[in-house]
């Protein structure tokens, strides 16, 4: 006999819904751009119209481990204070370790870069070492490091900064020999050269390489805040799967998708303030 899933106040669906709807059709201005966010505003409308068919009518998933869509969505309301202030944590751990490692992997990447003996010697060593992925030894420092906090925003800047090393020096090694002619023509300081010549020469690609580090940096920090956290966006979805509460962490699941959406429309955002030229 089929049990009937237990479905919840809808207030917080609808809201999602009417949210979605608003967005993709006041966020963007251009045709080409308002008829694409349309389209995919249909796909996740069908999703969520074919979700709650399959869950609550039609009883061909199992509702508790796959819950009703107006469930998942009240849990944003029940557990808003929770949510929010693992939210300000995660943010915290990720600014500081994704920013540590791009100011770092930048700055080391353009002096390594920029001397032709030094990048032979040190590219080789710098691949090995990210090939390694961090969270293989994100336990590790989890436990040697003395507080999670530390250790949380190491295991970000270790996962993130030698992608951004090895990406700077690839970009300064192969940047356009004339321009470093006209530059030293100009007798131009070292200094200069690096920072006023070489930077804003390789930031657009830099700004496009953020993306990838940016949902790289997330994804270690929640399988770091599942390791040793007492608060956060991963350690929510944790403690969830262990008290098999499968509608928090798939709120949970969901929140840190949206999440990163969010970071990236405000990298993007960011590229077309700071970057005016291209090439």
């Amino acid at each position: 006999m089929a049990h009937r899933v237990k479905i919840g106040v809808p207030y917080a669906f609808l809201t999602v819904i009417v949210f979605a709807y608003l967005f993709f059709q006041f966020k963007l201005t251009k045709e080409s751009a308002r008829r694409t966010a349309n389209d995919v505003g249909a796909i996740i409308f069908s999703f969520m119209f074919v979700w709650e068919i399959v869950v609550t009518k039609l009883d061909l998933l199992p509702f508790v481990f796959v819950p009703s869509p107006e469930n998942v969505f009240a849990v944003y309301i029940r557990d808003r204070k929770l949510i929010f202030t693992g939210l300000l944590r995660s943010m915290f751990l990720l600014i500081s370790g994704f920013g540590l490692s791009i100011f770092i992997g930048v700055s080391l990447g353009i002096a390594v870069g920029w001397k032709s003996r030094l990048r032979q010697a040190v590219f080789p060593i710098a691949k090995a070492i990210s090939t390694v992925p961090a969270m293989i030894y994100g336990s590790y420092l989890v436990v040697m490091m003395p507080t999670f906090t530390s250790a949380s925003i190491l295991v970000i800047f270790c996962g993130t900064f030698w992608s951004i090393f090895m990406n700077m020096i690839n970009r300064v090694g192969t940047i356009d020999q004339r321009i470093i002619n006209t530059a030293k023509i100009l007798n131009v300081k070292t200094s200069t050269m690096l920072f006023d010549v070489i930077l804003p020469y390789t930031l657009p690609r830099i700004l496009n390489d953020l993306t990838v580090a940016l949902s790289i940096s997330v994804m270690t920090l929640s399988v770091a805040e599942m390791i040793g956290a007492d608060r956060g966006m991963g350690f929510y979805v944790k403690r969830s799967l262990d008290y098999a509460n499968y509608t928090q962490a798939f709120a949970g699941i969901f929140f840190i998708a949206v999440v990163i959406t969010i970071l990236n429309v405000f990298l993007t955002i960011l590229k077309k303030r700071l970057v005016k030229w291209n090439y």
